[in-house]
């Protein structure tokens, strides 16, 4: 039986590829990044607001999608492996984890994401009309006010998970992004 300072270790390893995926957004290793996560995983993002909207990622594909976006728009994205407090008991590990998300930088591909997200969030039927346009301006002065922060702003984040042990090891059951209000 593989003892808990070993499974801590083994867990810490998969936080720490994580991290480094994000750190370094080497689209040719996404298809080895994506691995980290078992098939039925989920990642939702900081601003999910109900499974199924645009920011709950449910399978391995629709999380490749949302990687690959963060990875050519987002921000720079720093995980503090060191600092998580990991907790393995029986196949199951849980971990809270401190990051942070540094001003991406300014280009018109981000801007572009931005104007489609927005769009998306008017053309929501989940909302009434009121609703929608609240959405979509509360979500384009964030982005409009993150900007004008500058590049050497950065943002806390935490980032919890749940991580299950199977034949190919630690993979990423769920994760889950936030940020403070």
């Amino acid at each position: 039986m593989v003892g808990v300072e070993e499974s801590e270790s083994d867990v810490r390893a998969v936080l720490a590829a994580f991290g480094n995926g994000y750190r370094d957004r080497d689209l040719s290793q996404l298809d080895a990044f994506i691995e980290l996560f078992d098939d039925g995983a989920e990642m939702i993002g900081i601003e999910a607001t109900r499974r199924g909207s645009d920011e709950w990622f449910e399978g391995r594909a629709a999380i490749k999608e949302i990687v690959e976006s963060d990875w050519r728009v987002w921000g720079d994205v720093e995980v503090n492996v060191a600092s998580a407090l990991v907790t393995v008991v029986d196949g199951v590990a849980w971990a809270s984890i401190e990051a942070t998300l540094g001003q991406p930088a300014d280009s018109g591909e981000a801007i572009s994401s931005y104007l489609q997200r927005m769009s998306d969030l008017l053309d929501d039927t989940g909302l009434d009309p009121a609703g929608r346009m609240m959405e979509a301006t509360s979500f384009g002065l964030a982005r409009l006010r993150e900007r004008n922060l500058g590049p050497d702003h950065a943002w806390p984040l935490v980032i919890t998970a749940v991580l299950t042990l199977g034949p190919a090891g630690w993979r990423f059951r769920n994760i889950h992004w936030s940020t403070p209000p």
